[in-house]
């Protein structure tokens, strides 16, 4: 089996669209330098981070309007130009170079740029596993048309092409009428000044007490902040910061600020701990609690803040169990209780018995700081416990539980350093047993993959597990999650992972990865690269791959509708009915089609019939196909045979047009026929 392997690159992180997740009852999340709440039970969590990194990576409408109304001005060069000065330039001269490096809002000040420009925008997919761009002619142009187009050449790129890929890709935008803005760090490109047909821009990063105080302006109604960012540690902490730490700073300040009877002293000094991530009071907690009763509390309540307190408690027992403390860590009516619990671990249990963190950001922060403080066995253990605590005995897994869960591995996964994912697995294998859970699996795993800060590393962590686990939840997970939101961010990187698969031949893997294709083909972008690949499949000399193949034909025509859409993307395109001739000569081997795959023949059959361009097509790639190699004889034979199938002498009489592109078909097998020729 052969496989695709990829190079894993450190992941730019400068624009982030959201560093880390509160598991609170609401979600405080940032986009650039757009701030909003988002609220929904919290299952819903994760949707809703997934929908913010899609909106992002899509350039909608609606999140470039939020981005334009909370934008900071920053200075377009080399004028010295306002965003809306730079956006006419865009308007007028329709192709741009903006030169930035990584760390200053470069992505947002390409955004200001396109806010002044025409919808439909679209962000140009590159080839993520290499870290390079597509080769032009693999952009599927035919299905964005006229446009507002953003391109981002992989930070560092020694590409020795690039200056003449920048120039294909500004003469494929100029065929179509579209505009084009291109973000490019000063390190890839010597003398932009030089390349034809281009405008350069730079931008400045904006202010960030101005960023700061803009991203917190809907909060000016109950919080005076002005005064705020004049109190110290704040104005310490903007000293060096990027546009994205400033955006992290503004989600900790809105933590902070939530108690409506804090002081702007006591706000500022605890949004700047929860920025620092809490790190020295929990060192100092766990030096001062040694007790393991308590300190299994604080973690079993980092994953379940906001819930029942007795749930709580329970849980903590259940994880005293999983990691094998002794007997009398779960008490008695000695050991500390609730409420004794809650205050050493700095809870307050509401008039409803649900129990919160009194510090802002504490939950994300307590397991950031466990993974970083204790041994892999222990984390293992940690998720192991974590993934069965929405599972219930006789029924479905409890959705509000598993909701938080996977929130939890959400935020401390962007939260870690290097933002690696391999707790995530625990979690995948566990609840992928559960129908219910999937669609909540698919959305975390997806949400991992499109973060700035975890994407690179889990991408390659999917890839992986396509090649080499052999865990059949994880593997048809992976597929899942190919077949989905990932796919119109990293178009590449799916069809190699889902080519991973489709090799190792596992039936309930193979049956995602033909799931996977359908819903690829329902969406009209990604059609011709999926037809490619399933028909090199189709057509390869692995047989794993080729009965995948076949069987994702037969999936993308299983109606007579669908049987005309897969003709329609044929015709035209001669490299892929060059791969479908070689398809069929291998099909009409042996034994010849059978099963789905003969039944979608029929109606590619019954297609031909309503266009002359649809038999034109078959009949080539039949004759073609038919004639190649050894057993030439044969494969016309069993090819007669699925046209007399198709359309019986006997009903000839009731479909004439089928009885008539039959015999023209059948004569032109005839005559190609090798018996015939001697």
């Amino acid at each position: 089996m052969t496989t695709d392997q990829i190079e894993i690159v450190d992941p730019d992180i400068d624009e982030s669209y959201a560093d880390d997740i509160d598991d609170s009852p609401y979600v405080e999340e940032n986009s650039g330098q757009v701030a909003s709440h988002v609220g929904g039970d919290m299952v819903q969590n994760v949707h809703n981070w997934l929908g913010r990194y899609q909106a992002a990576r899509e350039l909608s409408d609606a999140f470039v309007r939020e981005t334009i109304a909370t934008f900071v001005e920053r200075n377009y060069g080399p004028g010295g130009w306002s965003r809306e000065a730079a956006a006419a330039i865009l308007r007028e001269r329709r192709h741009v170079l903006l030169v930035a490096d990584p760390g200053t809002g470069r992505r947002t000040a390409a955004v200001g740029l396109l806010g002044g420009v025409p919808s439909p925008r679209r962000e140009i997919p590159i080839d993520d596993d290499t870290q390079r761009l597509l080769p032009v002619d693999e952009v599927p142009w035919s299905y964005y048309d006229q446009s507002a187009y953003l391109l981002t050449v992989p930070t560092g790129n020694r590409n020795g092409r690039l200056r003449e890929l920048l120039i294909a890709y500004r003469e494929a935008v100029e065929k179509r009428d579209s505009y084009l803005v291109v973000l490019v760090d000063q390190k890839s490109l010597e003398r932009p000044e030089e390349i034809p047909g281009f405008t350069v821009l730079t931008a400045t990063a904006p202010a960030r007490e101005g960023l700061l105080s803009q991203l917190l302006e809907d909060q000016r109604a109950r919080l005076d902040v002005d005064a705020l960012l004049q109190t110290s540690p704040l104005p310490e902490m903007l000293e060096s910061a990027t546009p994205a730490q400033v955006a992290r700073l503004s989600r900790r300040i809105r933590a902070a600020a939530d108690n409506p009877q804090a002081s702007l002293a006591e706000i500022a000094r605890k949004s700047v701990q929860a920025y620092q991530n809490w790190d020295e009071e929990l060192a100092a907690w766990f030096q001062d609690n040694p007790d393991p009763r308590t300190r299994l509390f604080l973690i079993a309540l980092a994953f379940l803040q906001g819930g029942q307190a007795t749930n709580v408690l329970h849980a903590m027992e259940k994880l005293a169990e999983k990691l094998n403390e002794p007997a009398d860590v779960c008490g008695g009516i000695g050991a500390p209780g609730i409420r004794q619990l809650a205050k050493n671990v700095n809870a307050r249990i509401d008039d409803r018995h649900r129990i919160f963190f009194t510090l802002p950001s504490y939950d994300v922060a307590i397991l950031r700081y466990v993974h970083g403080d204790q041994s892999k066995a222990f984390r293992t253990r940690l998720w192991s416990w974590a993934s069965d605590l929405p599972i219930r005995r006789g029924g479905s897994p409890n959705a509000r539980v598993a909701g938080q869960v996977a929130s939890a591995m959400l935020a401390v996964t962007l939260a870690l350093p290097g933002a690696d994912a391999p707790e995530v697995r625990t979690l995948i294998e566990r609840w992928w047993n559960y129908q219910t859970l999937h669609p909540l699996v698919v959305d975390l795993m997806t949400a991992i993959a499109m973060s700035p800060e975890a994407g690179t590393a889990m991408r390659g962590r999917l890839n992986q597990w396509a090649v080499q686990s052999g865990s059949v939840p994880l593997l048809c997970a992976v597929a899942a999650v190919c077949g989905g939101a990932l796919a119109d961010a990293y178009p590449q990187a799916v069809l190699t992972r889902m080519k991973n698969l489709a090799g190792r031949g596992i039936d309930p893997v193979t049956d995602g990865v033909v799931e996977a294709v359908r819903s690829l083909w329902d969406r009209p972008l990604h059609r011709q690269t999926t037809l490619r690949q399933v028909v090199e499949w189709a057509a390869g000399q692995d047989q794993q791959r080729r009965d995948t193949g076949r069987r994702a034909l037969a999936a993308i025509s299983d109606t007579p509708e669908r049987a005309g859409s897969l003709l329609a993307e044929l015709a035209g395109v001669a490299e892929v009915q060059a791969g479908l001739i070689h398809a069929f000569t291998y099909l009409f081997g042996s034994e010849g089609p059978q099963g789905k795959i003969r039944e979608a023949l029929l109606r590619w059959l019954d297609a031909a019939t309503e266009e002359p361009v649809y038999e034109e097509l078959l009949t080539g790639v039949m004759v073609a196909a038919g004639g190649t190699g050894e057993g030439a004889s044969s494969r016309f034979a069993r090819m007669s045979d699925l046209l007399y199938d198709w359309q019986p002498v006997a009903r000839d009489t009731q479909a004439p047009a089928a009885r008539d592109l039959r015999d023209r078909l059948n004569e032109r097998l005839h005559n190609a026929s090798p018996l015939v020729a001697s």
